[in-house]
């Protein structure tokens, strides 16, 4: 029986194509459920435009209804509030399939029920902003103005399903690339709040320390008077 000798270059050779195959799979990993991660997530009250590819009759527009489904020709209702385009691609081609030879879907989103956030507090212009995608907390501050206190610190991002996220801004300038992180988005329909200076409230400090000095003065003068 004869074994089959490697030479040492092809084991080399076998070893570094194991590891390029490995490296490629780990930073699949790490990265693509990061992008996932800020797709945007579809909610009652979007309007969706949902394309077969070569067969008009089941391309449709629909609105989310508050319940979070839309009402679909053959298939009925489906579920689609809290998934992404993708995902909902992914879920119309497997119900489709019967229907449809090689079924190909498209799916865009044709109005943001809430296509707006709130800037409120301690910048330069609070109000409303008019977004169609997630935006870092950089650019946000940025059109609005800017923070009036540059040492603010502290940022409350309230989202629309009520959670609230506190974010530390120097930690996010400290951070490169750190605004891209989901944390750091804002989407339509959330509220970005920097809370106000702390005012020293010199007028009041001022006419309390009058009042003191006043009545020492007094007390001193009614003690020298009796003796």
């Amino acid at each position: 029986m004869k074994i089959k000798e490697h030479s040492t270059a092809e084991t080399s050779s076998w070893t570094n194509s194991l590891s390029k195959f490995f490296a490629f799979f780990i930073l699949a990993f790490i990265c693509f459920p990061e992008a996932a991660r800020n797709e945007y997530v579809l909610r009652a009250g979007d309007e969706i435009s949902i394309r077969v590819i070569e067969h008009a009759e089941f391309s449709q527009k629909s609105r989310i209804r508050p319940d979070g489904k839309i009402n679909y020709p053959v298939i009925g209702e489906i579920d689609v509030a809290g998934l992404t385009t993708d995902q909902l691609v992914k879920i119309m081609e497997e119900k489709l399939a019967p229907y449809v030879n090689n079924v190909v879907v498209s799916i865009s989103i044709e109005q943001y029920f809430s296509n707006r956030i709130y800037v409120l507090g301690d910048v330069g212009k609070p109000g409303e902003l008019q977004v169609f995608e997630p935006t870092d907390v950089l650019k946000i501050l940025a059109i609005s103005g800017g923070l009036k206190n540059p040492k603010a610190r502290n940022i409350k991002i309230i989202r629309a399903n009520g959670d609230i996220n506190e974010i530390d801004l120097q930690i996010l300038l400290d951070q490169k690339g750190a605004n891209q992180e989901e944390i750091y988005l804002l989407y339509p329909g959330d509220t970005m709040y920097i809370p106000p200076k702390r005012q020293i409230p010199w007028a009041m400090i001022t006419t309390i320390l009058s009042v003191i000095s006043l009545t020492l003065s007094v007390t001193t003068g009614l003690m020298n008077f009796g003796s």
